[in-house]
């Protein structure tokens, strides 16, 4: 143990584990674009995005475990199986920051903007992504020292897919604008000049890994590493499915979920399961009256979630619990309908 409390690992650890000079974090981005100009207020773009992550901290989080015991059928003494116990006697953790994680990500982004077309300005976003590397699923300390391509994943931190429209309209109607210049004044204040902006998010459903509770009356469950992963089975889990907050998937064993063999490790991909979509659309509306040559007041009415669409969160993942894929919360960013407001005075 070294004067300032970090840790020294030994000359004769795994060379896989010991860096002998310090290396940085690489990050390697690319893209490549395409945009057409349709109109002089009409343009589109296509783009693929990518980026690749060498040598970073392990996965999500910032340390991993060297000393993490291995998983020795008929061994209950985990410390036994620590790779540090039969040389040097340590029976505890240690606290590792490895840059040696892999990452990397894919995209399509597409983008298309509208510009005061008949008094419509309008920019939206499309986005198809997937970022795959090590420690989002399970134990992800074990797999990375003794079964990295076991560990490895589809981020859950990240949508598959993500629309975003922001959009505002000026209505045609009162005095300046197209129709009813002309108008009378009590006409125009209560109908002329109103302004419409809205903002629309969609996103299809974050990813999430199933789990098991126990290996029931088959046994053999590993004592240590990475529990509670099932097997892939041959049904689909969303078929038959009720696809609501009752039921978004179909537990159980014997369907789409296995029990692993005794003292194996589950194998059902990581993050490969999807929870609900969230789908958000914020309105604004907005008029300034004029009330002298000088002075003018804005009127604002903010309605967020403006039509009240529950977004439900993440679904009950344990596939033996007689709950499986119940939903019992919203997802996180979601509200319910928020309506404001606001008024402002300029002179």
């Amino acid at each position: 143990m070294g004067s300032n409390g970090t840790f020294k690992l030994p000359a004769d650890i795994n060379p896989k584990l010991r860096p002998t000079t310090i290396t940085l974090p690489q990050v390697y981005q690319y893209n490549l674009a395409i945009q057409h100009q349709v109109t002089n207020k009409v343009a589109f773009t296509a783009a693929y995005v990518g980026n690749m992550n060498r040598h970073g901290f392990m996965g999500t989080s910032n340390t991993i475990n060297p000393n993490a015991p291995v998983f020795v059928a008929g061994v209950s003494n985990t410390n036994i199986d620590r790779p540090y116990f039969s040389k040097f006697g340590w029976t505890n953790d240690l606290s590792y920051y490895c840059d040696c994680s892999n990452e990397h990500y894919n995209s399509f982004q597409g983008t298309v903007k509208i510009n005061a077309l008949q008094g419509w300005t309008m920019q939206g976003s499309y986005t198809y992504q997937r970022q795959f590397g090590d420690g989002w699923g399970y134990d992800s300390n074990y797999y990375f020292l003794y079964d990295r391509a076991g560990g490895q994943g589809y981020s859950n931190t990240l949508p598959r897919q993500q629309w975003t429209f922001a959009q505002t309209f000026d209505v045609p109607f009162g005095h300046g604008r197209k129709f009813g210049a002309t108008t009378s004044k009590g006409v125009d204040y209560a109908l002329g000049g109103w302004t419409i902006s809205a903002i629309t998010t969609y996103y299809s459903g974050f990813p999430f890994s199933p789990s098991l509770e126990n290996y029931g009356a088959q046994g053999g469950q590993p004592n240590v590493g990475p529990s509670g992963r099932p097997n892939l089975g041959t049904a689909d889990p969303y078929a038959g499915a009720q696809g609501n907050r009752n039921q978004w998937f179909v537990g159980g064993i014997g369907g789409a979920f296995l029990i692993p063999s005794a003292n194996t490790f589950g194998t059902y991909p990581i993050n490969t399961l999807y929870g609900p979509h969230f789908i958000q659309n914020d309105l604004t509306l907005a008029k300034t009256f004029k009330m002298t040559e000088r002075v003018g007041l804005t009127f604002k009415a903010d309605a967020q979630n403006a039509f009240n669409h529950t977004n439900l969160g993440g679904p009950n993942g344990d596939v033996q619990s007689p709950n499986a894929g119940q939903i019992t919360g919203t997802a996180p960013g979601g509200t319910m309908r928020r309506l404001q407001f606001s008024g402002t005075i300029r002179f």
